[in-house]
């Protein structure tokens, strides 16, 4: 899984920007200008958490862009952005990833944003 960090200012404000391709592009969607470190470690530890829960127990996280549900079975991303384009293909719109890839990506993540905030 190959991804890049930038920022960009948009009135004042850092803007993380994620860039990577097919099939991996959900991941984008995690673009935003308020992260800190804090609510990266959050996420990582609630999936770390979600290794061992049976599903109906699911660590869940989300925003208006993406979805995120992890149990022991994996990590599943849902591009809400798609949805509220008429867009339902699960094809489309999800992305299944193991907890190790999706905590590697938001670690990475989470290293750029404390260097450049």
């Amino acid at each position: 899984m190959k991804y890049t960090f930038n920022t960009n200012e948009n009135l004042g404000d850092i803007v993380y920007i994620i860039k990577t391709k097919d099939p991996y592009l959900i991941l984008q969607r995690f673009s935003d200008a308020y992260w800190t470190p804090k609510k990266i470690q959050k996420i990582i530890e609630g999936l770390e958490q979600s290794k061992t829960k049976p599903k109906g127990e699911e660590f869940l996280w989300g925003n208006e862009d993406v979805n995120l549900y992890a149990n022991e079975n994996g990590v599943l991303l849902i591009d809400v952005m798609a949805q509220r384009a008429k867009q339902y293909d699960p094809d489309v719109i999800t992305l299944r990833l193991t907890h190790e890839e999706i905590i590697n990506f938001l670690r990475d993540f989470k290293k750029f944003v404390e260097e450049n905030s």
